[in-house]
């Protein structure tokens, strides 16, 4: 019987301890190309049925560009209808709810946190948790993708956000997602 000195039981033991962690980080930092999902959302203050809603009135300054109506404070929950077109008679295909906070002293920017509840396709039933700073003053804003369940289990990535028309107090925004999911999430 042969006998393991300290110095070749250390041995054995770092590279069994190598083996583990390199079997147990596989696949983390990888990801497969993004999936791209692209929708329109539907902001509705107006209407028979409002789908956003001022919950806190800010008592701030009126943020430029907003015509006097948004003040910096200002905070908004909201329960949007999101559908495959850019009109309110195309097929739906979730709902955006959250909330956004106007959190800027000028321009019309406002940390935004919503969840996308994915309802029909291959995603139903999955989400995505976007949060972000969305500056509507800017053509074209980046929010970042936190977080997912179902499919999109911890989930990366980011949604560019455009308004693509804006009536009054409604806004339709148009919703393009590229979301990263690893491998070793989708198979959990």
């Amino acid at each position: 019987a042969s006998h393991l000195t300290s110095a070749s039981l250390a041995t054995l033991l770092a590279g069994i301890a190598t083996v583990l962690f390199a079997s147990a980080v596989d696949g983390v930092g990888k990801q497969d190309a993004p999936k791209h999902l692209h929708f329109y959302m539907h902001d509705a203050y107006t209407g028979p049925k409002p789908t956003t809603v001022l919950i806190v009135n800010g008592t701030g300054q009126p943020l430029k560009g907003s015509g006097g109506g948004a003040r910096f404070g200002d905070t908004v929950v909201m329960d949007d209808r999101l559908t495959e077109g850019p009109t309110l008679a195309s097929r739906v295909v979730g709902r955006a709810q959250g909330f956004y906070v106007t959190a800027s002293q000028g321009d019309p920017a406002m940390l935004l946190a919503m969840n996308v509840l994915l309802e029909d396709g291959p995603y139903n039933g999955s989400s995505l948790t976007v949060m972000g700073c969305n500056n509507i003053a800017m053509p074209e804003r980046e929010l970042a993708v936190v977080g997912g369940t179902g499919v999109f289990r911890m989930a990366t990535g980011y949604v560019l956000w455009k308004t693509a028309s804006w009536t009054g107090r409604n806004a339709v925004l148009e919703l393009d997602a590229f979301v990263y999911v690893s491998p070793a999430a989708a198979g959990a």
